[in-house]
């Protein structure tokens, strides 16, 4: 009989372990590879600068309703908009009931992915190495699925002039603490940016956000109602 096919999955995020989960039930043989100590992504909230979590106040924007695995559900007593400490708790509950912990590389870094053949189609050589200073090793895979998610990296602007106070990514932000007694410009518009003016106003001296372009604000409830939950009802939203 001819051995299953290996894949490599490289990030344990959402997508990551759903990946992992249908690669394992179409009979394959997977092989995860995290950087942190457990499942969840960037729903592990994480104070050191330069890991890609949630804010220390982060709930889900789209209800659980709209958010939830098909054949994993959340718990019935979560709210519609679960914070992140139930977000990491679900993706972990996932993991554990559907066996996949054990096809799990944690604290480990992927190095490198190099396609053999034309543009991978005879497989992929993988080199990794544990995120502690460990020996880098090399493994060959039939398949590569990438999962380290789009929030991996921050995408800085550069403007002209000098400005001389904090200047900083909400990829680096944790907490509105340090925001205290301070005047604060969030430049965008989208959930991040959101998220982090109303963070800091609650502790700052003033906030301003800049948009390039005007937006629909939409609550997260509408008639006693999860916003999405009612537009997937028939409603009409912008």
């Amino acid at each position: 009989m001819k051995p299953p096919l290996r894949v490599a999955v490289v990030g344990c995020g959402p997508s990551g372990i759903a990946a992992i989960k249908n690669f394992r039930d179409a009979g394959f043989e997977v092989h995860g590879f995290e950087l942190a100590d457990g499942v969840g992504g960037n729903w592990r909230f994480n104070d050191a600068v330069g890991h890609s979590s949630v804010f220390e106040t982060t709930h889900i924007i789209s209800s659980k309703y709209t958010s939830q695995y098909a054949d994993h559900p959340f718990p019935a007593d979560y709210p519609d908009y679960p914070s992140h400490v139930q977000l990491k708790a679900y993706f972990e509950g996932y993991a554990e009931r559907f066996g996949l912990l054990p096809h799990i590389r944690f604290n480990t870094r992927v190095l490198s992915c190099e396609p053999l053949g034309e543009a991978g189609d005879q497989g992929w050589q993988v080199t990794f190495a544990a995120s502690e200073g460990g020996e880098p090793q090399t493994e060959s895979f039939d398949a590569l699925v990438v999962c380290n998610g789009h929030h991996h990296k921050p995408r800085m602007p550069s403007y002209p002039g000098e400005f001389k106070g904090s200047f900083i990514h909400s990829h680096d932000f944790k907490r509105a603490a340090p925001f205290a007694g301070q005047r604060v410009l969030v430049i965008g518009g989208g959930n991040s940016a959101c998220d982090c003016a109303v963070e800091t106003s609650r502790v700052a001296a003033r906030v301003d956000i800049s948009w390039r372009r005007g937006y629909w604000l939409v609550p997260k409830f509408l008639l006693g109602q999860p916003v999405d939950k009612l537009a997937g009802s028939g409603g009409l939203l912008p």
